[in-house]
């Protein structure tokens, strides 16, 4: 087996747990945008004004709809935190989990710890995409 070989099997669990991750931090995202998009609607269901809104909508940072929510409806302090945190976790998940870990990769262990954390991270966003979906669902249920 080639070097080349060694490390893309060495590596491979490491590369499908941040596609997981980078995955579950999109469907937060998607989630956020149409929570914002549904909530901008007014009675009358137009679907242009749907489609325009969630055009607005998609433009946006998850920063920035986590915002635009606080914005748009009174949510309690400890919903605000929780989703605050997922953006930090999301933050990391994205931004810093390939650089700031690129010493651990050299190493078995420390490529197991990583997968380790990308995995933990992972369900940490996952569930702040259920609660935003069930956000979601509670809505939809009181619009019919």
């Amino acid at each position: 087996m080639s070097t080349e070989n060694i490390v893309e099997s060495e590596m491979e669990p490491i590369f499908l747990e941040l596609g997981k991750a980078l995955f579950i931090c999109q469907t937060l995202e998607v989630s956020l945008r149409f929570l914002n998009t549904q909530l901008s609607q007014d009675s009358a269901n137009d679907e242009d004004s749907f489609g325009s809104s969630l055009d607005f909508y998609s433009n946006e940072t998850l920063g920035q709809s986590i915002n635009n929510l606080r914005k748009r409806i009174d949510i309690p302090t400890d919903l605000s935190d929780y989703l605050e945190s997922g953006l930090k976790i999301r933050n990391e998940i994205v931004h810093d989990s390939m650089t700031k870990n690129i010493k651990r990769f050299a190493h078995p262990k420390g490529r197991l710890e990583v997968e380790s954390e990308l995995a933990f991270m992972k369900q940490e966003v996952k569930k702040r995409n259920v609660l935003v979906n069930k956000l979601l669902d509670t809505l939809s249920t009181e619009s019919k």
